[in-house]
C-alpha cells in the first residue's frame, strides 16, 4: 500500500469523525442521532437544543417561558422539543450528505435510503455550525383551546 493511500485513508477517517459543530455534516448527523434517540434518552433533547442556532434557541426559550407561565411548572427550552413530535422525515445514510457552504451559512442535502431528499439549513455561530430551524415565536402562536398551536396570521378584517 502506498504512502498516498495511507495518508488519504487517515484524512478520510479524520474527516468522518468530526465533532458536532465542526462541520455542517457532523452537526446534521449529531442532530439526527439525538432526534432518533429522544424517546428513550432524557438528554437527547438537550443535545438537540445545543446544536440549534441562537434564533431557534431564542424561539424555544420564548415558548418555554410562555408554557411555564400557563402551566405553573418551570419548563426548560429543550422540553419544547416534544419527543413524540420529533421525527426525521427520512432515514438517511450519513455518507450521502452533501453541503453547500457560503460564508457563515450552509445547506446540507440529505438523501434518504428510500429516495427522499431534505435540505437542512445551518449557520456558523461562534465558530460552530448550528442547525438553523425557523420556529415561530411564542407571540406568533395563537393561544386558545382546540387550535392545535396554529400559526396566527392576521386576516383582512383585523387590518
Amino acid at each position: 500500500m502506498s504512502a498516498r493511500r495511507i495518508i488519504a485513508g487517515v484524512v478520510l477517517l479524520l474527516a468522518c469523525n468530526r465533532a458536532p459543530g465542526e462541520t455542517p455534516e457532523a452537526t446534521v448527523e449529531a442532530f439526527a442521532r439525538a432526534a432518533q434517540s429522544a424517546r428513550n434518552d432524557n438528554t437527547a433533547r438537550q443535545r438537540m437544543f445545543g446544536l440549534l442556532s441562537q434564533r431557534a434557541q431564542d424561539a424555544l426559550n420564548d415558548r418555554a417561558q410562555q408554557a411555564s407561565q400557563l402551566s405553573g411548572w418551570e419548563l426548560q427550552p429543550w422540553e419544547m422539543l416534544a419527543p413524540g413530535r420529533i421525527r426525521l422525515r427520512l432515514d438517511f445514510d450519513p455518507s450521502s450528505m452533501a453541503s453547500r457552504v457560503s460564508d457563515d451559512r450552509a445547506v446540507v442535502t440529505v438523501r434518504g435510503t428510500a429516495g427522499g431528499v431534505a435540505d437542512v439549513p445551518l449557520v456558523r455561530e461562534g465558530g460552530h455550525w448550528r442547525v438553523d430551524l425557523i420556529l415561530p415565536t411564542a407571540e406568533a402562536i395563537r393561544p386558545g383551546a382546540g387550535d392545535g398551536g396554529a400559526l396566527h396570521t392576521p386576516d383582512a378584517s383585523s387590518r
